[in-house]
């Protein structure tokens, strides 16, 4: 499997990670009986639930932009050193964005944030005509 392939898996492991702490953290704020139902009405009130369900939010945001990236760079066979770069970008900043952002960590989160974003940016720029890739 390419590297570009692979580390779109370990990202999708990430987030599947995420979902988990989340649902901890759920399950510690309310009641087992008050999550079986619809949850109509179920107010997080606690900070880490609140910051598991933001820091997931932002992953899907950043899934959807680079997920389809990786695929096209992977049918257009485009992979290269800076592609994969920009994938190991995105794992090691989405990796470390998600306990910065439950523990509330201002700035280091802004960075690791950044890295992920770099390293969505850098796979687009080998798509893109002016690439030269």
């Amino acid at each position: 499997m390419p590297i570009d392939a692979s580390l779109l898996v370990i990202a999708v492991l990430i987030y599947m990670a995420m979902i988990a702490v989340q649902v901890v953290f759920s399950n510690l704020e309310h009641k087992p009986k008050d999550q079986l139902g619809s949850r109509d009405g179920l107010t997080d009130t606690s900070r880490l639930t609140g910051r598991a369900k933001r820091a997931n939010h932002n992953m899907v945001e950043a899934l959807v932009m680079h997920a389809p990236l990786v695929l096209v760079v992977l049918v257009l066979d485009r992979a290269n050193e800076m592609t994969a770069l920009g994938g190991w970008l995105f794992v090691a900043g989405r990796a470390v964005y998600a306990p910065l952002y439950w523990l509330g960590v201002p700035v280091l989160r802004t960075l690791a944030w950044l890295a992920g974003a770099a390293g969505t940016v850098l796979v687009l720029f080998q798509i893109l005509p002016f690439s030269g890739a």
